[in-house]
C-alpha cells in the first residue's frame, strides 16, 4: 500500500487551489494522513525597489507578520470548504514558492504534493504553472496534479473508483504499477493498464512503411511484455495496448475507460515516459482525469 502519511496543499485561494484542496481531503480520508495547508507570500521586491513618482515599492509591501492573522482565517475558511477532517497543519511562509515546498517535504517527511496546474479554459492544455513544472521536475515523491481541476465538481466520498496506470515496460514500470495496485486495492473497483507501444506507419512499398503484420506483430508482442510484467507481480488488471503516439493513445484511452485517476512514471532520462519534459507535462496536460506522477 503506498505509504502517505503526510501531504502537502499549497494554496492560493484561488477556485483551483479550492479543488486541489478537496482532492487532498479525499486523499487523507483514504489514509488517515496528516495534510499540510501552506500559502507563499511573494518575495520582498527590495532588489526590484525604486522610487517612482515619489513612490517606494518595497515601503508599501506587507509585513509577513501584519497580515499572518488575516491568512490563517483565510486559510481556516478554506480547509473548512474542503470538508478537510483529518490532522491538519498551516504554514504560512514568504519566498519562492518551489524553494518553500521543497524544504517543507524535506523538513515535514512529505509523501505527496497536491498541485493544481495552471492554464485556463481554451489553453488549459497548452500551460502548465511554472511552480507546478519545477516541482514536478525537482522532487521524487508522487505529485497529484490536474490541468482540469476547476471542471470537476466537488469530490465525493469515494472519488477513485477506475484508476488507470500508463506504463512503458522499463524497470521504474513496476514501482509504478505497484503503487497504482496498490492504490486500486484501496479505494477503486478497477485498475487499467495502458500501454503504447511503437508507433508504425503501415501499407507503403518503401521508405518508412511497414507491412501491415508489422505492426501487429509489434502490439502483440507488446501486450505479452504488459501481461508478463502483470503476472510477475500477481496483478490482476484490464489491459490496453496499441500502436500509436503515446499521449494521445493514454488520453484517449484513459477516456474511454472512465478513469477517475491516471498514474504514470517520470522516470528521469530514458523509456516512453522519458523524464518529466518529454511526454509527462504533456499527459498531464491533456489528461481527461487528475493525474499522480510516481
Amino acid at each position: 500500500m503506498p505509504q502517505i502519511k503526510t501531504i502537502l496543499a499549497p494554496v492560493d485561494f484561488s477556485d483551483r487551489s479550492r479543488h486541489g484542496l478537496e482532492h487532498a481531503a479525499a486523499f487523507a480520508r483514504l489514509f488517515d494522513s496528516r495534510v499540510i495547508v501552506a500559502h507563499f507570500l511573494p518575495p520582498s521586491p527590495y532588489e526590484y525597489a525604486a522610487f517612482d513618482e515619489g513612490f517606494f515599492a518595497a515601503a508599501a509591501w506587507p509585513d509577513i507578520g501584519d497580515v499572518r492573522d488575516k491568512l490563517e482565517e483565510r486559510l481556516d475558511a478554506l480547509i473548512a470548504q474542503a470538508n478537510l477532517t483529518t490532522p491538519t497543519d498551516k504554514i504560512i511562509r514568504r519566498g519562492d514558492p518551489v524553494t518553500e515546498i521543497e524544504e517543507i517535504i524535506q523538513q515535514q517527511g512529505v509523501d505527496m504534493v497536491m498541485l493544481p496546474t495552471h492554464g485556463y479554459g481554451p489553453f488549459r492544455r497548452f500551460v502548465l504553472g511554472s511552480v507546478t513544472n519545477k516541482v514536478l521536475h525537482d522532487v521524487s515523491i508522487p505529485v497529484f496534479t490536474g490541468a482540469h481541476v476547476p471542471e470537476i465538481a466537488t469530490v465525493d466520498k469515494e472519488p477513485y473508483k477506475r484508476i488507470a496506470c500508463a506504463i512503458d515496460l522499463l524497470e521504474h514500470s513496476e514501482d509504478v504499477l505497484r503503487w497504482a495496485h496498490a492504490l486500486s486495492q484501496t479505494c477503486a473497483d478497477d485498475l487499467v493498464v495502458i500501454h503504447a507501444a511503437p508507433q508504425v506507419e503501415v501499407g507503403g512499398a518503401y521508405g518508412d512503411w511497414f507491412p501491415p503484420e508489422s505492426r501487429e506483430q509489434i502490439v502483440k508482442t507488446a501486450r505479452q511484455g504488459v501481461e508478463e510484467m502483470l503476472s510477475k507481480l500477481g496483478i490482476a488488471a484490464e489491459v490496453h495496448v496499441d500502436s500509436a503516439e503515446p499521449v494521445s493513445y493514454i488520453r484517449a484511452t484513459a477516456d474511454r475507460a472512465y478513469a477517475d485517476l491516471l498514474v504514470i512514471g517520470r522516470g528521469p532520462t530514458h523509456g516512453l515516459l522519458a523524464g518529466i519534459r518529454e511526454h509527462a507535462y504533456a499527459i498531464i496536460r491533456e489528461a481527461p482525469c487528475p493525474v499522480v506522477s510516481v
